[in-house]
């Protein structure tokens, strides 16, 4: 079987637990404003970014790492673009990663149906997914679609037998989603699911409009600047308040409160 892979980047430490190696896949029915990677929207191959390969061509990259996942208890993450537009072969290479004791992971927006998600279940040890807003028009305003799937999947998964932990990260932009009313809907929904382990708190940050200059696209969130470390701590210590145990995190830090 072969998919569209944007890149494959080694020894991340920001993707999941331990030393992880991540393959970025090509596509994404999501348009987020604040989007680092333009590039990996279209599933096509455009201005040099995107290659085809085979599950076998991706396995065989990822298990020259084997020796790192073990020293570090990481192991493959696959992300995006969106994982689930390419849900079959995303599944064929979890599965092989899998099959070689190769711990798993996907990073996903997941809005998709939910049969494309329950084809990765089986193979998944953990799940990132985002929760961008709670307000559904301002979802759609600032992403190009609605939550409302996406919140629903969340449910669904949370009802089902997959034993997998299920990660929650909520990208923190300045005059989009940073107030209080958002945050406390995100924790208000998660903290009494039972799968559900953390919510990670990530800044936002403008590493990618050299490539929207690089691909022909405008960058529309110019003026927002990053929030700053003690903003992000000071978010997190609020929502931990609240939390009744579920854990809080923000640049590395966790905020737990019982």
């Amino acid at each position: 079987m072969t998919g569209r892979v944007l890149t494959i980047e080694k020894t991340s430490i920001h993707d999941g637990q331990g030393l992880r190696t991540v393959v970025f896949l090509k596509g994404c029915s999501m348009r987020c404003k604040w989007c680092s990677t333009p590039e990996s929207q279209s599933y096509q191959i455009e201005h040099g970014y995107g290659m085809d390969m085979t599950v076998e061509d991706v396995v065989k990259e990822v298990s020259k790492d084997e020796i790192f996942f073990f020293h570090s208890g990481g192991g493959v993450t696959l992300s995006g673009g969106e994982v689930l537009e390419q849900a079959d072969f995303a599944r064929e290479i979890l599965k092989e990663c899998l099959i070689r004791g190769i711990h798993t992971a996907i990073e996903t927006n997941f809005f998709s149906e939910y049969q494309e998600i329950e084809k990765l279940l089986p193979y998944l040890n953990a799940l990132y997914v985002d929760i961008k807003l709670m307000d559904g028009e301002a979802h759609r305003a600032w992403t190009g679609v609605s939550n409302k799937k996406i919140l629903e999947n969340i449910l669904l998964l949370d009802r089902s037998s997959y034993p997998v932990e299920v990660h929650v990260r909520v990208p923190v932009i300045p005059t989009v989603n940073m107030s209080e009313k958002n945050l406390m809907s995100t924790l208000d929904f998660c903290r009494n699911l039972g799968k559900i382990h953390d919510i990670e708190l990530l800044p936002y940050h403008r590493l990618g409009i050299d490539t929207y200059k690089k691909i022909g696209k405008e960058y529309e969130l110019k003026e927002i600047q990053p929030p700053s470390k003690e903003t992000l701590y000071s978010l997190a210590e609020s929502m931990a308040a609240r939390a009744k145990g579920l854990r809080i995190i923000a640049e590395g830090r966790v905020f737990l409160n019982y």
